[in-house]
């Protein structure tokens, strides 16, 4: 009986540590933004009086708030295809190489190992006005220096470039493992009906790459909501509030001015968005999945 009994508590035993961490480190911080996010909270104030959708009713009447949405959206939608694009090309030219595959892979996959901050910063000095190299090389072209983090209209295109360089690789790096996890059969049958490289890329690629493509795009999506460590060393979301995402004035509202209540409002609505998309996505999977047995 001893014996049945440590059989069955066994898996609740090992899964317990576990479970307990997901507690401490997850469950328990999204309870407690959940309830200071109705609370007119600041750790400067003994009281941290309740105040209901004040917080979420503030939102409406925020022009930073939708200026933000609007922003990230921009970013996000940037990014994500630019990434896309660019992985899938490098993907597909990667897993045609005869030789120096591994090595070619290695340099590229570099910017993914660098901290967003050491990028940020880096970018930054390649960016400066003065003595920054991409000035240097504008010049070259005769044309005059360009302020690339200060000009309104071209701090966010300076920041999407930054992200699309730190995280094409990683795009890359898994359309390229879905591109070697498809089998030669439909490529030898689309060669002897006569199919050229772009027909066979489109109709045997494509679908076979779709459920991966999804899975990375979701990925950079959720990653590319976050972004903060960029934005805070090259623009800190200027010039005017043109580089300022839903993270940045998150941080900005809960530690620069201390409206803690305010930015986990501002926080939990990211979280709806990102969890809507993520929702959306996989429903579309489900139904993918349901066409193609059918």
């Amino acid at each position: 009986m001893r014996n049945l009994k440590l059989q069955r508590r066994g898996p609740y035993l090992v899964m317990a540590p576990g479970m307990l961490l997901l507690l401490l480190f997850a469950i328990y911080p999204f309870i407690f933004l959940l309830t200071i996010s109705f609370q007119e909270y600041s750790p400067i104030q003994a009281v941290k009086p309740f105040v209901g959708l004040d917080n979420y009713a503030q939102l409406a009447k925020d022009h930073n708030f939708w200026n933000a949405i609007k922003v990230t959206a921009i970013f996000v939608i940037s990014t994500v295809g630019l990434e896309f694009v660019i992985g899938l090309a490098l993907a597909v030219i990667l897993n045609q190489l005869k030789w120096g595959q591994r090595i070619f892979q290695s340099i590229i996959l570099i910017p993914i190992a660098m901290a967003p901050t050491v990028v940020g910063l880096m970018f930054r000095f390649m960016m400066n006005e003065q003595y920054g190299v991409f000035n240097y090389f504008v010049e070259l072209l005769g044309f005059s220096r360009t302020a690339w983090l200060s000009d309104p209209q071209l701090a966010l295109p300076a920041l999407i470039l930054t992200d699309v360089w730190q995280w094409t690789p990683f795009m890359m790096i898994i359309l390229l493992a879905g591109l070697k996890g498809i089998p030669d059969e439909p490529y030898e049958a689309a060669s002897i009906d006569g199919a050229s490289a772009w027909q066979s890329f489109r109709y045997v690629t494509i679908p076979q790459l779709s459920k991966i493509i999804i899975i990375a795009l979701l990925l950079r999506t959720i990653d590319a909501f976050r972004i903060y460590d960029t934005i805070y060393m090259m623009t800190k979301g200027g010039p005017i509030n043109v580089t300022s995402t839903l993270s940045w004035i998150v941080y900005d509202k809960g530690f620069k001015f201390l409206e803690f209540g305010y930015g986990a409002a501002i926080s939990v609505v990211m979280l709806i968005l990102v969890v809507s998309i993520l929702m959306f996505v996989l429903r579309k999977i489900d139904l993918f999945d349901m066409g193609g047995r059918s």
